[in-house]
């Protein structure tokens, strides 16, 4: 695989990272809107059904992510191979340095790369969002809406 086709895959794998960022986001908006609206006044079966199944959609998009790391990391080790045999233009270098520790972590003294500082912010998020929809479907509150929403046939004229 040339440096150009790895390029490419990787500027695909962004894609990919961002459409997935953009879905969770999706589903979490929706999901907390049916709790306002639906869910968060029905019994537990139906908060728990609700929560199970918006856990399958999440981990579902959480094992396509993984699958696309895991290619992420040998499209990597394919640049690793240009840059040890000196094939490996500015571009392709740019790219590479991505995945190279330089950032100090604060705590552990570990270094992490930019691609392992995005990875660890999905990872993060994810796990507070999906604590923050544990807590909205089975702990929360929820009343009615300040402006109650509702359907009325109106009187015939």
């Amino acid at each position: 695989m040339s440096e150009g086709e790895v390029v490419e895959q990787l500027v695909e794998f962004i894609n990919i990272l961002m459409v997935g960022v953009s879905l969770i986001f999706s589903i979490v908006s929706a999901y907390v809107v049916a709790l306002n609206y639906f869910i968060g006044s029905t019994n537990f079966l139906a908060r728990f059904g609700s929560f199970a199944f918006v856990t399958l959609i999440l981990a579902m998009l959480m094992v396509v992510l993984m699958g696309a790391a895991a290619t992420h990391a040998g499209l990597i080790q394919r640049l690793a191979e240009l840059e040890a045999a000196g094939q490996l233009t500015a571009p392709g270098r740019a790219v590479l340095a991505n995945a190279t520790p330089e950032w100090a972590g604060a705590l552990t003294g570990h270094r992490y790369s930019i691609d392992e500082i995005v990875r660890l912010c999905v990872w993060g998020g994810l796990g507070f969002t999906y604590l923050a929809l544990a807590y909205l479907t089975f702990l929360h509150r929820w009343t009615p809406d300040a402006i109650p929403v509702s359907i009325e046939q109106r009187p015939r004229q």
